[in-house]
């Protein structure tokens, strides 16, 4: 009678159940492996688990290994349909002890792995925000100058926005800092920002760095795979520093991301949305990188879509005595030191022509604060002496010889600052266009000129 209502019995369990004969054919199956599986009974029954597992069906059997060991065996099912599933595999023994049936029962933890997977996928984040927390301290936004009061203006008219910004200068600059001000000024504002140097990766990491990659994509890898810089970016904006360092490879991977905001992490099969701004910066000439088949033109032109210039520190003087105070400060705060700059020092940092930028304005000011031992740094100090005492007279005045014998540095660089001045007056005709094309405030020139008219009339 049993037999009779084998099947039925077997349907009244919640759990799937396959039951398998010692050579591994599948003898029943009941209602629930079939809704689990999507396979019909009739194509299980009379087949070996063996073979369906060599073709693909799934990708784990018990019935080989109970039948040696006759010991019940737990294990975790992938099968072709996208399910997990946990195996309970149970001998069954004849009058022998060996071996007859295994009798299998399963359970769908999908929902479970998914849910695992998504923790683990949010704990990576976790570690990559902390890791990126710490990565970069922000230069203050200094916009003394007419030319980067200009430059802001422009970025709060494209920071609302969703589009693609492209950030150009030379190499310490600041380009950070104004990617960091598009950032602040949007809607993502309170989401997170993160920073990649695409010249300071390797080649052979750059692309798993940014995409990620999937489980299993590479020996030694990460079991769960990585959450990639673009994908931790997510309703953020991601910035892209010496973009034209990335190789072909990541270029081609970086245009399908802006075209379709889809990310495939590397050895995966299966894409991800995600919303995130591209902001971008180089210091080489993308036009020409284009031109030598260095840099993808469609790539470029996705890119060149919001352009921002960020003008060379020798253009923007105004600038330059705010931030060597901030760094000053800073560091004075840090090592524990109170230094102050002099007059003449002041007058030197303001006119020399600092071709490393912003860069090299804080890394000089870190050694002075570092080495300094005395409370007053004066000009001589300054190692950028060096670089005028090296040039010529006619170098350093090509608006007019002035006379340097037994005179102090303020006093020299005060009447180099007069010539240059008369001069420009001289070229441009007035202080308006003077102003414009020292690329500083008029209230500054005008300034300047009224004291040197009023020293002259001292003079007479």
């Amino acid at each position: 009678m049993l037999k009779n209502y084998l099947h039925q019995l077997c349907d009244a369990f919640s759990d799937a159940i396959s039951i398998s004969d010692k050579n591994g054919i599948i003898i029943l199956v009941n209602k629930k492996n079939t809704e689990l599986t999507g396979i019909p009974k009739e194509e299980m029954v009379g087949s070996s688990v063996v073979e369906m597992m060599r073709n693909g069906v799934f990708d784990v059997v018990l019935n080989p290994e109970i039948v040696q060991t006759k010991q019940a065996i737990t294990r975790v099912q992938n099968i072709s349909n996208g399910r997990t599933l946990v195996l309970d595999g149970n001998p069954v023994f004849d009058k022998d002890g060996n071996v007859a049936f295994v009798v299998t029962f399963m359970r769908d933890i999908t929902a479970l792995t998914n849910l695992r997977q998504k923790i683990a996928s949010q704990k990576e984040l976790l570690t990559t925000f902390k890791i990126l927390q710490g990565q970069n301290r922000e230069t203050p936004k200094v916009s003394n100058s007419l030319a980067m009061r200009k430059l802001y203006a422009e970025v709060e008219t494209i920071a609302d926005t969703d589009a693609t910004v492209l950030l150009l200068g030379e190499t310490g600059v600041g380009k950070d800092v104004v990617a960091r001000a598009v950032h602040a000024n949007s809607l993502r504002a309170d989401k997170v920002f993160i920073k990649v140097d695409c010249g300071s990766i390797p080649e052979n990491l750059i692309e798993t760095e940014l995409f990620g990659y999937a489980t299993g994509t590479f020996s030694g890898a990460n079991k769960n795979g990585k959450v990639g810089l673009i994908e931790a970016a997510a309703s953020g904006s991601l910035f892209l520093d010496e973009i034209g360092e990335l190789p072909l490879s990541t270029q081609s991977r970086l245009l399908r991301f802006l075209q379709d905001k889809e990310v495939m992490r590397v050895g995966s099969t299966s894409s991800k949305f995600i919303d995130a701004r591209i902001i971008a910066a180089t210091n080489r000439d993308l036009e020409k990188e284009v031109a030598k088949g260095r840099f993808r033109s469609d790539l470029y032109y996705r890119l060149k879509v919001a352009v921002l210039t960020i003008p060379p520190l020798r253009k923007r003087k105004d600038d330059i005595l705010p931030l060597a105070t901030y760094f000053l400060n800073l560091f004075c705060n840090k090592y524990n030191k109170k230094i102050t700059f002099s007059e003449d020092a002041q007058h030197l940092l303001q006119h020399y022509t600092w071709p490393g930028n912003v860069r090299e304005l804080e890394n000089m000011i870190q050694g002075l604060v570092i080495t300094g031992k005395n409370p007053l740094v004066e000009a001589m100090d300054l190692p950028i002496t060096k670089a005028f005492n090296n040039k010529t007279e006619a170098d350093l005045l090509n608006v007019g010889s002035l006379e340097i014998e037994g005179r102090s540095f303020k006093d020299i660089m005060k009447d180099l600052e007069t010539s240059v001045i008369k001069a420009g007056l001289k070229r441009y005709g007035n202080i308006t266009e003077l102003a414009k094309n020292f690329q500083v405030d008029r209230s500054t020139i005008f300034r300047k000129v009224k004291e040197i008219e009023g020293q002259e009339k001292k003079k007479y």
